[in-house]
């Protein structure tokens, strides 16, 4: 984890200060089977192949565990891979880093399942998309644009749900995701590849992990609306951003979900928990290839707490989210061992001072450098 983290748990902290007696935006009351029949942007899929699904269903893990009885969809190169991005703010300019220096060694494999978190869940699309789509990647993180990100609410900020305003994430989530984005996405999903991105809805308390293939095969400005709004949602850190509202439907009524940041409650998409015990009887995965890029420290890191509810909280909840993923890699990893897969991380160095929250330029292309010169050696894997 990086300074960001803490930075992180200092602006929770702070806003539930500010706004402990606030009143905050109203919303239409609707009830949990109003959200299971729900159908975002009044979008609806095919049992087979739904929008999204709850991260700990435990019906999508049978659906997995038949996926693997039947046998891994592999591309061009004969491999199966599956890349899992974490999410980490400004950090994400390593991911960005690492994508483009791996191409650029000519190792880069053709990802089966691309899944992102947060930032992740940003850089994730255009991952998907392939080496042709390195610049837009490397231009979003490193061209100047996110120094932009971080615009005050001011005296808003006691009234509303976020430190900093939502329109220029969302507007820079529009800049680069276009209708021929989404028909670029739709037409790798109808080969069979998949792209996941996980919100965590606030309402229900559970992480949500989109189809974003599913949502561009629908075609048109809701989807189009749909997959903007989810992307924003993930990367929306709670208490520094406002959530993303998402309009629904059912039963003829219209209300909306309020989604935020994935990474409260998963560090990245790999694979869902109740699967890291699972024994492959088919061995059909031996030899499919998992790598995770962690946006971020992992190492613990020395400081003394100051005595404070800022201070506390944030060094609290810093601590939480790296053993959240520690768990979750640790996890990942077991179930590799156990099936033949072939596992491997990468991550900021133990010495990097990178902060979350650190937008500057300099700082964004001093990470990407990292990422991409120890993808070109190689040396950034773990």
């Amino acid at each position: 984890m990086s300074k960001g983290s803490v930075l992180w748990g200092a602006v929770v902290g702070a806003l539930a200060l500010l706004t402990a007696a606030c009143a905050s935006g109203g919303r239409e009351a609707f009830d949990l089977q109003d959200r299971r029949d729900a159908a975002p942007m009044g979008l609806t899929s095919p049992a087979e192949m739904p929008i999204r699904f709850y991260v700990d269903d435990e019906s999508r893990v049978a659906f997995f565990q038949a996926r693997i009885r039947e046998g891994l969809q592999v591309g061009p190169d004969g491999e199966f891979d599956l890349l899992a991005i974490s999410g980490g703010g400004a950090n994400g300019a390593f991911t960005a880093g690492v994508i483009a220096g791996w191409t650029e060694s000519g190792r880069r494999p053709d990802f089966e399942v691309v899944t992102g978190v947060s930032t992740g869940a940003l850089a994730a699309p255009f991952i998907f998309l392939g080496p042709d789509w390195d610049d837009e990647l490397t231009e979003a993180y490193v061209g100047g644009a996110a120094s932009a990100l971080l615009r005050p609410q001011g005296l808003g900020a006691l009234f509303g749900s976020g430190i900093y305003q939502a329109e220029p994430l969302r507007d820079l989530i529009a800049r680069y995701v276009d209708m021929a984005m989404l028909e670029a996405v739709a037409a790798e999903a109808r080969k069979g590849r998949v792209l996941l991105v996980a919100t965590t809805d606030l309402d229900s308390q559970r992480g949500v992990s989109w189809d974003m293939g599913a949502i561009a095969l629908q075609g048109g400005p809701e989807a189009l609306e749909l997959f903007r709004a989810v992307l924003q949602a993930s990367a929306s850190i709670p208490g520094a951003f406002p959530p993303v509202r998402i309009r629904a439907t059912a039963g003829g009524r219209v209300f909306e979900e309020m989604h935020v940041d994935g990474g409260v409650t998963v560090p990245f998409l790999g694979l869902p928990e109740s699967l890291w015990a699972y024994q492959d009887p088919t061995r059909g995965l031996r030899g499919a290839r998992l790598h995770v890029i962690v946006n971020g420290r992992v190492s613990p890191s020395f400081a003394v707490t100051t005595d404070s509810v800022g201070s506390v909280l944030g060094r609290s909840l810093d601590t939480m989210l790296r053993a959240s993923l520690l768990s979750t890699l640790a996890g990942n990893r077991a179930f590799a061992d156990r099936n033949g897969l072939v596992f491997r991380w990468a991550a900021l160095p133990d010495d990097s001072t990178a902060g979350a929250l650190d937008f500057r330029p300099e700082s964004m292309r001093a990470v990407y450098e990292v990422g991409r010169l120890g993808a070109l050696d190689g040396s950034v894997w773990r």
